[in-house]
């Protein structure tokens, strides 16, 4: 089979579901989708995860809170204030390159706050559970900082919208989109600020690859990461930022019905996220490595489409919320 055999098939095969979706992919279609990523605004200063090899656009809306009455450490150095809500468009641009392929991925960020604090209030007390602090606070205000030793180290509380660091990733496919892998690097531009969260102002590089295999309707998936990054001379960053790289993993599976009916259709996927915590802030809740669960729903009349939700599993260092649909193109 010529090279532009495979291409012009895998093109085709983006129509399937990478993993479980039925059908023969050629290897150089990926059979895994991009995990979803840790949007707490602290964190969105790295690099995103290596990408799946497909066009793709995706909505993400995020709600970020950290209560008020655990956000000063107890020797009082450090102080933090998260509280905020985030609209987030993310588009990926690929070509083939070297046996692989390239990746662009582009992301604008539309910060404020928002209108969720009062649902979700309303939703933890028609349910019985606590409510998290957010009836301390006045509702749907912004507000981002974090100030150690006196040294503010980033603040914002002025709503709008930013573009955040680019991200350039070339990705070697291995296997087929039913049981194989891949493996590469990504570079984030160093377009960005630390001081309002689009980016370290620096350039930072992930290591990874990732593992998948499904057995008819089921399938389940791996990937790993280290992402490395540096800082400005004198960034205020340093101050809460202990180490200059860590690790981050994806582990799940799930079911893909293969109906045209709405239930024998509806697949469903379960994955854990694991993000290694570079900050030392001497906050309990913040300290943590954070663990978030993600659930997405697909079917299979919209091969296309992805909706899901994402929540902290554990840990408060993640969003509180994130919920977002994606199509690929």
């Amino acid at each position: 089979m010529s090279q532009s055999q495979v291409l012009s098939r895998g093109t085709l095969g983006l129509a399937a579901l990478g993993l479980g979706a039925g059908g023969r992919l050629c290897a150089q279609v990926p059979g895994m989708d991009t995990p979803r990523p840790n949007r707490v605004a602290w964190m969105e200063i790295f690099p995103e995860p290596l990408p799946s090899g497909r066009n793709d656009l995706a909505l993400e809306f995020s709600s970020q809170f950290l209560r008020p009455d655990r956000a000063t450490s107890g020797d009082g150095r450090t102080q933090a204030v998260l509280q905020g809500e985030e609209w987030q468009l993310t588009g990926d641009l690929t070509a083939p390159l070297l046996g692989g392929y390239v990746n662009l991925r582009l992301r604008a960020n539309v910060r404020g706050g928002g209108i969720a604090d009062q649902f979700l209030v309303t939703y933890h007390g028609f349910f019985g559970t606590p409510g998290g602090g957010r009836e301390l606070v006045q509702k749907n205000q912004f507000h981002y900082r974090i100030e150690r030793d006196g040294v503010v180290v980033a603040d914002l509380q002025k709503p709008g919208t930013v573009l955040m660091q680019p991200d350039i990733a070339w990705v070697r496919p291995f296997g087929t989109a039913e049981a194989g892998g891949r493996f590469g690097i990504s570079v984030q531009l160093p377009t960005g600020k630390p001081e309002d969260f689009t980016g370290t102002g620096r350039a930072a590089e992930t290591l990874g690859g990732a593992l998948w295999k499904s057995a008819g309707t089921w399938h389940g998936f791996t990937q790993v990461e280290r992402v490395f990054f540096s800082l400005p001379e004198n960034s205020p960053y340093k101050t809460v930022l202990t180490q200059r790289s860590f690790t981050r993993a994806w582990v799940g599976g799930g079911y893909q019905g293969e109906g045209s009916g709405f239930f024998t259709g509806l697949g469903v996927e379960l994955s854990v996220g694991y993000i290694e915590n570079p900050y030392h802030l001497d906050l309990a809740r913040v300290d943590r490595d954070g663990l978030q669960q993600h659930w997405v729903v697909t079917h299979w009349v919209l091969p296309k489409w992805r909706f899901g939700i994402t929540e902290e599993a554990g840990s408060y260092f993640a969003p509180d919320l994130t919920v977002f649909v994606s199509r690929r193109f």
